[in-house]
């Protein structure tokens, strides 16, 4: 069973809404000026469109909390994005020896790690953030330029120890698994917005019944019988256990939640998506393979040497940063 998609992509890509006035804001604008260089709105949406995505179904609600940790992905990202702009102006001549395939091993990552390897979901993040392909390409072209500049500034810190990197993969391997072949079992409790028995009931009496519900449950209520009793889906009858889910049947969303929410082992939601609401907490997570500690050690070392390099980095781009005159548009 596939998980409904959490949002309409075309709400998270025609607006950015400020937290502060509710102002909608143009994708196709200008995020930010750095020395002679923009940063556009389209290079922050689509960088920002995952995580606000999992972000707008753990808040059906919103509010401030919502809005705060909105404003924070928003304003961290355009950082990010600024920073990139301030080096990519100093050394855009060196561009071009950026070759085309390691900018396209690049994309097959982001794809992978940020879309669950669906190369049909990333096109409609694309196309309603109005980029196209080679534009994004050349925008990636940009970051690992960037990233290689940051590696050539600093020289060599001592050479790590075996056991550093190989703390380094273990994180590394999490986050560069084969996702495809994840596999979850979870308790889930869903509830549609429209009460099929009841038109009369409404997506806030769906909304205060899914939050009384789990409610119920963080105070002891058994959740098995929970399920029976109120979940619409096809393992109501058993209790709401979900066992061996692959990820691919999965909404991308909901397949982050499952596998990659620090926290998920305990109860999550209401979670909402386009047609109910969704009450659950993971039982057990089978992950994908990774390739072998000996076969990444090279990047492993690197990855250890940029660490460590870092603080140096930081210092060089605060003294950047202070002789390049910035300015947000947001």
């Amino acid at each position: 069973m596939r998980f409904p998609a959490l949002l309409s992509l075309a709400a998270l890509a025609v607006t950015l809404t400020s937290p502060v006035s509710a102002e909608k804001i143009r994708v196709n604008g200008i995020a930010a000026k750095a020395n002679g260089e923009i940063v556009t709105m389209n290079e922050l949406i689509i960088k920002l469109a995952p995580m606000q995505s999992v972000l707008m179904a753990r808040n059906p609600r919103r509010g401030p909390a919502y809005e705060a940790e909105l404003k924070g992905l928003r304003d961290g990202l355009l950082d990010e994005l600024i920073d990139r702009t301030i080096i990519y102006a100093e050394y855009k001549e060196r561009i071009n020896a950026i070759p085309d395939h390691v900018v396209e091993e690049e994309i097959e990552k982001i794809i992978r790690n940020a879309y669950a390897g669906d190369q049909a979901l990333f096109r409609k993040y694309l196309k309603a953030t109005d980029l196209s392909y080679n534009q994004f390409k050349e925008q990636q072209r940009k970051e690992i330029l960037v990233s290689v500049i940051k590696s050539q500034q600093f020289g060599d810190p001592p050479p790590p120890s075996d056991a550093e990197m190989k703390k380094e993969y273990y994180k590394w391997a999490r986050q560069n698994r084969d996702r495809s072949k994840d596999v979850g079992t979870y308790n889930k409790i869903y509830l549609l917005k429209q009460d099929r028995f009841n038109p009369a009931v409404n997506r806030d009496d769906q909304l205060k019944l899914a939050e009384d519900i789990a409610q119920q449950i963080k105070d002891g209520a058994d959740f098995a019988e929970l399920a029976k009793k109120h979940s619409i889906d096809s393992m109501s009858d058993e209790g709401g256990l979900w066992k061996d889910v692959p990820r691919t049947d999965l909404n991308p969303e909901f397949g982050f939640l499952v596998f990659d929410y620090e926290g998920s082992e305990k109860l999550i939601g209401p979670i909402e998506d386009r047609n109910g609401f969704t009450i659950f907490k993971v039982v057990s997570r089978k992950y994908g393979s990774a390739a072998p500690f000996s076969k990444v050690k090279d990047r492993m070392k690197k990855i250890v040497n940029d660490q460590k390099k870092n603080a140096k980095f930081q210092e060089w781009m605060k003294k950047l940063r202070a002789r390049v005159p910035v300015k947000k548009m947001l």
